[in-house]
């Protein structure tokens, strides 16, 4: 009889330790933690990326305003947990600066980013901080993350204001300041390399993405 009842308390232990087994698989199954994780494409022809650099002799001149163009990106977040879990990753074209000068264009695109050997720049988020929330589905954060260009990678910070709209679309606007020196980009210059533009690149983005099961309008 007592070896029965050990028997039966074997069972009864392995039982429950199945029963919990399943119940922390569950619980941590990808697909249940992020359930409430939304994924959108970005819709490439209704983003757009602006850089301001200062001119040569920009006391005179202002500053130089060129966009590029995206090529491909992915936004997912979940609304209720934005910290824990937005991602933002985007990639652009080197190659599609164009401002309202084709001879500074064709500087900036073969000299200073040298695109025919860097062809892409990209932005790929590793953490979302310093989130207000100014309604259930918009808000705004610094997104922090790293930039790559001209072939090489540096820590980036992002001020961003987001929104999602009820027909499912994600919008996100912002900028970025950096030196462009320090990722080797060379700085343009005019009169025989005396009178040199601005290291500091302003990067403006608007960011249209739609769901990742709906294509892009």
């Amino acid at each position: 009889m007592k070896k029965s009842a050990t028997e039966f308390r074997d069972v009864l232990t392995w039982v429950l330790i199945a029963i919990a087994s399943a119940f922390a698989l569950i619980a941590f199954e990808p697909g249940a933690a992020s359930a409430a994780v939304m994924h959108f494409k970005v819709d490439v022809d209704r983003s757009t990326v602006s850089v301001a650099v200062a001119e040569p002799a920009a006391w005179i001149r202002g500053s130089a305003v060129g966009t590029f163009r995206i090529i491909d990106g992915a936004v997912s977040v979940d609304p209720a947990n934005v910290p824990a879990t937005g991602k933002v990753r985007i990639l652009i074209d080197a190659s599609s600066y164009r401002s309202d000068s084709t001879s500074r264009d064709r500087k900036v695109t073969e000299k200073s980013l040298e695109a025919d050997k860097y062809p892409t720049i990209g932005f790929e988020s590793n953490s979302i901080v310093g989130v207000v929330m100014g309604g259930p589905n918009e808000g705004t954060a610094i997104v922090n993350g790293f930039l790559t260009l001209h072939g090489e990678a540096h820590a980036m910070t992002l001020s961003v204001h987001a929104k999602l709209d009820a027909a499912g679309t994600f919008t996100g606007d912002g900028e970025m300041k950096f030196d462009y020196e320090d990722f080797g980009v060379e700085v343009p210059a005019v009169l025989f390399h005396t009178l040199l533009a601005g290291d500091e690149a302003t990067v403006h983005f608007h960011i249209v993405a739609v769901s990742a099961a709906a294509p892009p309008h």
